[in-house]
């Protein structure tokens, strides 16, 4: 069954750097799959001329948001070549954005453009059920496809052309059981809203808990934003847990809230994922209550310079404030870059098979596409690390945390309170 998750890894900036979501930036080429700039014609594999980036993103439809995250990570990426003079010996990247109209039906069409028309080097930016839909169509022309999804669809994925750029929804799971153990929680019910969300990550939370000592006391799936969910709380509740995880949208959570105030339950805590973690939430439940009962999990920054080169690229490239997740994509486009230049080629083959190389442990680390591309001209191996974290991909072309947990504040925002690094989680989930 294909899921739907577009799930990006949140990552944020132990430098002080606040991640807020925004309207979609405008895009650095012209939408829908035309050639931006002057490059259209000159392809991915041609000796000169620029080179043509693929983003393949949910411009409309029900995930723009999470499109407009990895837009302007894309775009951000290609500003971080293009200023440091581009690839191989002076190319400059052009992006040709794509809209898969959140839909893995109207994402073929595009695909097909992008790879057939437009000739991109690689693709960056679509997760979920598209990028299950169109994945074979990139990979049959080998082009690399770079993915920001934590889609456990994946976790054992074979196909040498796709590389996720951020951890895994399973990964997610066993990092909120850690969260809940390290609290001292022994008794812990689920309440998740329907969908491929509660079938990826409930049972990893519920195993790993499990495996940890907890007991889970009672799991509710429920449909999303309806007026009422007694019935639901009371069965919730009736097993005395100590600890709720959960995955909501805001007006379904505002609503879980009041049930459980009017059941009388007023002091029950919530461990919620990634995709709690935003103003409408704070807004739908308030900010004191979201201070006194609410933690979220997500996926952490690696504490190091490519997040102050990430953030100027923001703003160099959109003038907008960043976003959650850009940083994946973001990554991915410097990543590509560096491989082209370990290969000295454009052509998908040849960058493909220079990802692991640039990015494995073991070479002289490199935090931005410039420092990277100076030291391999200058004969080195590098070890690119980048603002999302390492990229240490494993054998399915996967990457391990760090996770972070968040508590909301009185200004509105979010602080980080503990992190579990990646040696954590591996070990957990390999365990």
């Amino acid at each position: 069954m294909i899921s739907d998750s577009r799930r990006m890894a949140r990552r944020v900036f132990g430098l002080g750097i606040v991640l807020a979501a925004g309207m979609l930036a405008a895009a650095c080429g012209s939408p829908a799959g035309s050639a931006s700039g002057s490059g259209g014609a000159s392809g991915a594999g041609s000796s000169g001329g620029s080179i043509q980036v693929g983003a393949e993103v949910d411009v409309t439809g029900s995930y723009s948001t999470f499109g407009a995250q990895s837009l302007q990570g894309v775009q951000a990426g290609v500003y971080a070549v293009n200023a440091a003079g581009g690839v191989l010996s002076g190319r400059k990247l052009n992006i040709d954005v794509a809209d898969s109209a959140s839909d893995p039906v109207d994402a073929v069409p595009p695909a097909h453009k992008l790879v057939d028309v437009n000739h991109i080097a690689f693709q960056d930016g679509l997760a979920g059920a598209e990028a299950q839909a169109v994945d074979s169509i990139y990979t049959a022309a080998k082009v690399p496809f770079m993915m920001p999804g934590g889609d456990t669809f994946y976790d054992s994925n074979t196909n040498p052309y796709i590389w996720r750029l951020s951890p895994s929804d399973s990964q997610l799971g066993v990092a909120m059981a850690l969260w809940a153990h390290h609290q001292g929680y022994t008794r812990a019910a689920a309440l998740f809203r329907t969908g491929d969300v509660a079938q990826a990550i409930v049972p990893v939370v519920e195993k790993e808990f499990k495996k940890l000592g907890g007991t889970i006391t009672s799991t509710q799936i429920i449909q999303p934003d309806l007026s009422d969910y007694s019935s639901e709380v009371s069965k919730l509740t009736s097993g005395k847990p100590q600890v709720i995880f959960s995955e909501m949208d805001p007006p379904t959570e505002a609503v879980v809230f009041k049930n459980l105030q009017a059941a009388g339950v007023n002091n029950l805590p919530t461990i919620g994922t990634d995709d709690m973690v935003s103003d409408s939430m704070l807004k739908a439940i308030g900010v004191p209550t979201a201070m006194k009962l609410m933690t979220n999990v997500e996926a952490g920054v690696y504490n190091s310079p490519a997040a102050a080169v990430f953030a100027k690229a923001v703003a160099g490239a959109t003038h907008k404030p960043i976003q959650a997740g850009a940083q994946n994509t973001y990554d991915g486009v410097v990543i590509a870059a560096l491989a082209m230049d370990a290969a000295h080629s454009a052509a998908g083959a040849a960058l493909n098979a220079e990802i692991p190389k640039i990015t494995a442990p073991g070479g002289t680390v490199v935090y931005s596409y410039a420092q990277g591309k100076a030291d391999l001209a200058a004969g080195k191996h590098i070890t690119y690390i980048g603002a999302s974290g390492p990229f240490y991909f494993d054998k399915y072309h996967n990457v391990f945390g760090p996770f972070i947990v968040v508590r909301a504040t009185p200004a509105g925002k979010y602080n980080t309170i503990l992190q579990f690094t990646a040696s954590q989680l591996k070990a957990a989930t390999s365990g």
